[in-house]
C-alpha cells in the first residue's frame, strides 16, 4: 500500500471513530432525558394519588362528623335548645346570618372555637364516640338555626326548626380539608302538647303527629 493511501485510511477510519462517539453520546442524553421524563411522570402521578386519596379521606372524616352531629340533634330530647353564640349548657347554636359567608375557608381554630368536635356530647362534655382516630384532627361541627315555623304557621301542633349544620372533616396530614353543609328538620312539641307525645315509642325526634317534619333535608359539599 502506498504512503498516500495509508494517510487517507487513516484519515476516513479516525473520522468515523469521532462520529461513532458523537452518535454514542446522543444516544445516551436522549435515553437520560427520556428517563427523567419517567421519573417525573411517575413523581407527578404518586402525589396526585396521594392528594386524591386525602382529599377522600377528609371526606369520609366529615361524613361521619355529620352522621354524629344529625343524630345528636335528632335524638336530643326535652325543649328546643335557645339559640346562643356563646356555649349556653355548652352548647353554641347560631343565628341565622351570624356565620361568614364562607366558613369553609376559616382554620381549624376558629371552627372548634365556634363548634364542637364530633364524639363529645356538647351538653356534658362527655365523649361518646372516637371518629377518625388516625386523621392529624378530629372532624368539627357548628350548627346554626336558619329558620323556625311555629305551630300555627306549619298546620302540626309542633314547633319546627331548620338547623344549617357545617362539618370540617381532615385528612392526615393539612392538605386534606373537607367541608360539608346540611339542612335539618326537627319537630319539637310545645309544652301545651308534651302530653300527646309519647316519647318511649316514638324513637328519635318524636313529634305530636306522624306528619311532623324531621330529618335530613339536604346537603352539599363546600369544599
Amino acid at each position: 500500500m502506498s504512503p498516500c493511501v495509508a494517510v487517507v485510511t487513516r484519515c476516513v477510519f479516525g473520522a468515523q471513530t469521532g462520529m461513532v462517539l458523537l452518535l454514542c453520546l446522543i444516544f445516551l442524553m436522549a435515553l437520560t432525558m427520556l428517563g427523567l421524563s419517567a421519573t417525573s411522570d411517575t413523581i407527578l402521578q404518586n402525589k396526585l394519588t396521594s392528594n386524591l386519596q386525602e382529599a377522600e379521606r377528609a371526606k369520609q372524616s366529615a361524613m361521619l362528623g355529620l352522621a354524629w352531629a344529625e343524630h345528636w340533634l335528632l335524638e336530643l330530647a326535652g325543649p328546643p335548645p335557645e339559640v346562643c353564640s356563646e356555649p349556653c349548657s355548652g352548647l353554641y347554636l347560631h343565628a341565622a346570618g351570624e356565620l361568614p359567608s364562607h366558613p369553609e375557608f376559616e382554620d381549624f381554630s376558629w371552627w372548634i372555637d365556634q363548634g364542637h368536635e364530633a364524639g363529645i356530647d356538647p351538653l356534658t362534655g362527655v365523649r361518646m364516640a372516637t371518629l377518625s382516630r388516625y386523621n392529624i384532627k378530629p372532624p368539627v361541627w357548628i350548627i346554626e338555626v336558619a329558620q323556625t315555623t311555629l305551630p300555627d304557621e306549619n298546620g302540626t301542633l309542633d314547633l319546627q326548626v331548620w338547623y344549617r349544620i357545617l362539618v370540617r372533616g381532615s385528612g392526615r396530614t393539612d392538605t386534606g380539608v373537607s367541608v360539608i353543609e346540611s339542612t335539618l328538620v326537627r319537630s319539637w312539641p310545645v309544652a301545651a302538647n308534651t302530653e300527646l307525645t309519647d316519647t318511649s315509642a316514638a324513637g328519635p325526634c318524636p313529634g305530636s303527629e306522624l306528619l311532623a317534619l324531621c330529618g335530613r333535608f339536604s346537603w352539599r359539599e363546600l369544599r
